[in-house]
């Protein structure tokens, strides 16, 4: 069995460059905690918008953190799940799937203007630099469980490589289906046919 690690995060970049600005967000999310919009104990809102490829604007919950996420140029919806993880790696994954989808469908929703995510790509970040140190024989080991997962839950292969080839990076994988144009709520639905969406 493939161990989880302490964290796993799961990030959607954006489809096309937006005209939205990462001020624009934090009202969105300031309403989220008010409407509960999204899942789990929605506790504040912060903004790293001033940190160069940080963070951006972090909704915080109790288990979890959505953020509107600017790291490595590349600005997308990220889930990050710090506690209360599933005790097997598909169950994780899938877990952490879905509350990155329906909370980038609902800023896809909400937002003003041309906000649109790819769903066809995802970078996973393994957030346990015990378990997973960013070397290459991580990525071996993880390769084929996630690739097998990630292609049940697209329904199409799905390509798996190492995001980062420096050691001092997180351990993370870019995820990429080809073909065809992957959106947020056949995904979820997906997962829900399955019958493992929590």
């Amino acid at each position: 069995m493939t161990i989880v690690p302490k964290r796993l995060g799961v990030k959607f970049s954006l489809k096309r460059a937006t005209t939205l600005q990462p001020d624009d967000i934090l009202p969105i999310f300031q309403r989220w905690i008010q409407e509960h919009r999204v899942e789990g104990m929605l506790i504040d809102v912060v903004d790293y918008k001033h940190v160069p490829d940080g963070p951006g604007v972090v909704l915080i919950a109790d288990e979890a953190d959505y953020a509107y996420d600017l790291t490595d140029g590349k600005t997308g919806l990220n889930y990050i799940r710090k506690r209360d993880l599933p005790v097997d790696l598909e169950a994780a994954l899938r877990l952490c799937f879905s509350r990155a989808l329906a909370a980038a469908g609902a800023l896809e929703t909400e937002a003003p203007g041309d906000l649109a995510f790819d769903y066809c790509s995802a970078k996973i970040s393994f957030l346990d630099r015990l378990q997973y140190r960013n070397l290459s024989a991580a990525c071996e080991n993880t390769r084929a469980p996630v690739t097998e997962i990630l292609s049940e839950v697209f329904g199409s292969p799905v390509a798996v490589s190492r995001a980062y080839d420096d050691p001092r990076s997180i351990f993370a994988l870019e995820c990429r289906v080809e073909g065809g144009d992957v959106s947020a709520e056949g995904l979820l639905k997906r997962l829900q046919r399955a019958g493992q969406l929590s």
